[in-house]
Order: structure tokens, then sequence, then C-alpha cells
């Protein structure tokens, strides 16, 4: 008789045991805790998630250390530096500080290959223009999109020459001394309006990549052969592509969706109701997720190992028009384009995913 176990327990001890010289190859499907003979690239692949998982609550931790050290200076200089983030600095809105090298350092290949990501093109992108990627599923943290657009881990740069994509995030990402430093660094940029008009607005070629579902999505997360895609009503970045002249690029990630396993919360029911209330509050949704830890794989932060697969789909040309000839009714055609060819897209590739029968519904923004 054949034990059923989560395929994603199964997919982490497989991996994990995949390549280490010492396995057996009767190894228990159901094992709870990761074996001790693990290729130290394995290794390598799961301590970048762990730094990555850290690095904000690091930042944190520092930031607290030097505002209350018993060196005086110390907070002076801590103070100083809460003080220029609030009231002089501009590169979250303005293109950032992106610095090639950091993207290409092979410990962003390690983080890559612990899914592993991988990056499809679907056709060529001509670097005569600007372009507006839209990035779905959001998934519980848009693993995917970091990697493969925050850095050069999956070859953005290689399969697309002269497209300067900046990766747009929720500016409390921003908010955290140190961490934004490390954020502009990568090429990541704030998702406000401003920032978005700015980028497109620098030359051919400049381009944003939006995770569309937004923080709302992320609730919708679950791993399901029907993708929910908070997009029905949410219209802004068109009016974007219009003012701007921005071709629109739909991209969708298989198993992003997959990294995660998070409690039932279906809409209507008391938890998304709490969760949505605390989402106006906060402006960051809360999911109640787990996926696995560092020496086990029951339970934890870290998400489990399954493949993402990203396919950049083919870009809808947008004419540029000033503000007072953009109508909704013009809006509306161009969003309909969009949502056709990301429906187009997903219907192409999700054989080669999982289930045939997989399917995009798109739902409404609760909030507006």
């Amino acid at each position: 008789m054949t034990t059923q176990v989560k395929p994603s327990l199964v997919t982490d001890e497989a991996n994990e045991l995949k390549g280490s010289s010492n396995s057996s190859t009767s190894a228990s499907n159901d094992r709870i805790f990761a074996p001790l003979n693990i290729p130290w690239y394995r290794r390598c692949q799961t301590l970048t998630l762990v730094i990555w998982w850290l690095s904000p609550w690091y930042c944190l931790y520092l930031t607290m250390h030097l505002l209350f050290f018993d060196r005086w200076y110390s907070t002076i200089c801590i103070l100083l530096y809460m003080a220029w983030m609030y009231l002089f600095r501009t590169f979250p809105k303005t293109g950032g500080h992106r610095q090639q090298w950091l993207r290409k350092l092979i410990w962003w290949k390690w983080f890559s290959d612990y899914f592993p990501i991988h990056l499809h093109k679907t056709c060529d992108l001509p670097p005569d223009r600007p372009y507006i990627f839209g990035y779905h599923p959001h998934g519980i943290i848009a693993l995917g999109a970091f990697g493969n657009f925050a850095t050069e881990a999956t070859g953005f740069e290689k399969l697309f020459p002269g497209i300067n994509a900046r990766f747009l995030v929720l500016n409390s990402n921003f908010q955290i001394p140190f961490y934004d430093l490390f954020l502009t660094m990568m090429g990541v940029c704030d998702a406000s309006k401003e920032s978005c008009n700015y980028i497109l607005k620098q030359g051919k070629g400049n381009s944003i990549v939006l995770v569309l579902g937004g923080s709302k999505e992320a609730l919708d997360a679950h791993p399901s052969s029907k993708y929910l895609l908070t997009l029905k009503n949410r219209k802004g970045f068109v009016k974007v592509a219009l003012t701007n002249g921005a071709s629109l690029v739909p991209v969708f990630s298989f198993g992003e969706n997959d990294l995660y396993d998070q409690v039932s919360n279906p809409r209507g029911s008391k938890l998304r109701s709490l969760q949505m209330s605390l989402q106006k509050m906060m402006g960051y949704s809360l999911p109640l997720f787990h996926g696995r830890g560092i020496f086990q794989y029951k339970i934890g932060l870290l998400p489990n190992r399954h493949p993402i697969n990203t396919y950049v789909g083919e870009p809808i040309e947008v004419p540029k028009l000033a503000p007072e000839l953009i109508t909704s009714q013009l809006i509306d055609e161009y969003h309909t384009k969009y949502m056709n060819a990301l429906t187009h897209l997903f219907d192409t590739h999700k054989a080669k995913h999982g289930d045939v029968n997989s399917s995009i519904v798109f739902v409404d923004d609760p909030s507006r």
C-alpha cells in the first residue's frame, strides 16, 4: 500500500535528498526532519532564504539597538538618519540606485535555485518604448517576482536586452532604516503613481513591474487549480500606461501559490472580514500561512521547495494620450484587452505545469 502524503513535503524531501551520495533510495516519503547528508549547495540555497526572511527584522533590531544604545552619538546618528528618511529621501519614488553587481551575485542564484525559479520568454520586447509588466498571481509574498525582476538570477537582462525594469513594492517596505538601502540597490522602488510615472518618463526601455493583485490577493493564495486574481476593478495601471504610452505585458507564474499553505479564509468568512479590516488599518494583509522549517518539513516560515515557472507574454501596444483624452471607456477597452491577453497566456502554458483544467477567475477588490 502506498502512503499518501502532502505533495509539498514529498517535493521538499526529494529535493533535499537529490544529489546526496549517502542517501538511501528507499528513504521514506513521510520524512519530517531533514536528513543530515544534504549537499552543501542545497544548504546554501536554504541559507539565502533564511537571511532574506530575517533581513528586515535584523534591520529593525539594529535600529532599536542604535536608538537606545548607551553611547549618545549612536542615538544621534540614527535619529539623523531617520530624519533624512522622512524629510529628504527621494529615491523610492525616483528610480532608486540599482547596482547590477549586487543583483548578479551568486547569492541570488542560490535563492532562485531553491525553488527553482525559471523565466520563460514568449516573444521579443523591443527596447524602443516603456513597458508595464503585470505580475500574477501575488502569492503570499511574491517570491517569484522578486527572484525574476529584483535580481539577475534568472537572466532577465539577457532575455530582454535594453529593458531597464524596476520592481515596485509597497511604500511600507521603505520605512525600515537600512532595509531601504538594500531595496534601492536591488532596483526596487515604491509602487505609487508618482514613482510609476517618473520611471516610465525616463526614456525608451525604462519599465516597471507591478504585482497588480496587491496584498489583498495574498488572501486568496491557496494551492489550487483555480486562481483568484484581484484584477476585475483594478484599472489604475491602464491609466498610467495611457499617460506614458507604455505597452502592457502580462506575466504569469505557475507555482507562486504553491509555496505556502494558508488557513482556509473564504470570502465572506469571519476570518476574511477580520483580515480585510486589519488590511484597511495597516495597509497590508495578514494571511495566516505556514511553509517549512530549516531542519524539518512540517511547519515554518520558509517556502516549500516548489518550481516557479514565469511566462512573460506578448505586449499590448498602448497610445500615449493627454490626460483630457483618457476616458473611462478607453481605460475599460485596454483593461479588457489585458485580461484577455493574460488569460490567453495562462491557457497556452497551463498544461505544462499541472492541471490542464485549471482556470483564472477575475474577482473584485472588495474595498473599491
